[in-house]
């Protein structure tokens, strides 16, 4: 090997190891970015609950929030006791009536709406959030107490 081959070498080297060593530090931070990302979005998990397991919670504890998306006819005509009334359609602007320091349980007639507003909620950091598979239909199926204004 000539001198001159040495020393184009030796610049190679120079010029290629800081990069090589900034291209594996970016993979290295990137990980990690990624992995504090995905973990903060699986803090809250929306929890799908049957009817009987949502009587439980309520029951159970005194710090739940108990929420029904329905319209405010729907809500008139027959509703869980203590439940409040907020409107999918009205909850982003509502969102402040919603303590995030308890659990929430939302519901709404039959699950497709209390799911929309689950995926609402999660979005603006609410942490405990349950969703009533069936909703009201299936708790009334289930022979629990309503109200009817």
């Amino acid at each position: 090997m000539t001198n001159n081959q040495k020393y184009v070498i030796k610049i190679n080297l120079h010029l290629y190891l800081p990069f090589a060593l900034f291209l594996i530090l970016c993979m290295f931070v990137s990980d990690k970015l990624c992995a504090t990302a995905n973990s903060t979005n699986n803090q809250t998990d929306v929890k799908d609950i049957s009817v009987n397991q949502a009587r439980e919670l309520i029951g159970k504890h005194q710090d739940v929030f108990l929420l029904d998306v329905r319209t405010k006819e729907e809500y008139k005509e027959v509703h869980i006791k203590d439940a409040h009334l907020i409107p999918v359609r009205e909850l982003e602007q509502n969102i402040d009536k919603i303590p995030k320091d308890r659990k929430v349980i939302v519901y709404c007639g039959s699950g497709m709406r209390s799911s929309k507003a689950c995926k609402i909620l999660k979005e603006k950091g609410y942490k405990e959030l349950y969703n009533v598979e069936g909703g009201i239909k299936k708790w009334q199926a289930e022979g629990y107490p309503v109200e009817k204004h």
